[in-house]
């Protein structure tokens, strides 16, 4: 675990070997005048305690090239980052999520790429550059669930190795999951998961192994 002497540590929580911040931490209530997140990046999403412990189980390799939408705050960046020493980049739409991902990953002693853009930004020749894409809590409206297939079919054709999504079970979720179902039914997977870090959070994970 690192260390944080210059982090006050009340208003803090662990879950898998990493230091995360809630919304009434001094430093972020601080950051809240000067970057105010407008696409629900005001907090931690359970769903990415899902990914880390599903990682826990399913170690990345070494080194691993991992990509994160809608990062927000980026726990599930800053775990992979700190705990599977994966080279990270946090994808949002809003630029003002990014300070408090790197406000995180100061306080784990480790380092996360920012990259502003959105799901039909991320072309073929951007996505070349990852192994693996993670993302929490990013299915929630119905344009979201056409946005993100039409991602992994290209990340798919661009080489992307694997993809975990994680979500509480939203219809919008479930729609993705038999899309993805359909087209690609010899590397995809539907998990109902449970984590128990910082407190017990259950869901499930949209998996697509293309190795």
């Amino acid at each position: 675990m690192p260390r944080l002497e210059v982090f006050p540590q009340n208003h803090m929580k662990t879950a898998y070997g990493i230091w995360l911040f809630t919304a009434q931490h001094p430093l972020v209530r601080k950051l809240k005048r000067f970057a105010q997140p407008n696409v629900h990046g005001h907090k931690t999403w359970s769903s990415s305690y899902l990914i880390m412990d599903y990682l826990q189980e399913n170690r990345l390799k070494k080194n691993s090239r991992v990509l994160e939408l809608g990062c927000g705050w980026g726990p599930a960046s800053v775990y992979c980052a700190s705990q599977q020493k994966a080279r990270v980049t946090g994808l949002d739409v809003d630029e003002n999520v990014f300070p408090y991902l790197e406000m995180m990953a100061a306080a784990n002693d480790c380092k996360v790429r920012t990259l502003q853009a959105s799901f039909n930004d991320m072309k073929g020749k951007k996505l070349a550059g990852f192994d693996v894409i993670v993302g929490a809590d990013i299915c929630f409206w119905e344009s979201l669930t056409d946005d993100l297939f039409k991602l992994f079919r290209r990340a798919r054709r661009a080489g992307v190795k694997k993809i975990i999504l994680a979500d509480p079970g939203r219809s919008t979720f479930d729609d993705l999951c038999e899309r993805c179902e359909k087209a690609w039914p010899g590397s995809f997977s539907h998990e109902y998961w449970y984590a128990l870090e910082p407190k017990r959070f259950e869901g499930q994970l949209l998996i697509l192994d293309f190795s």
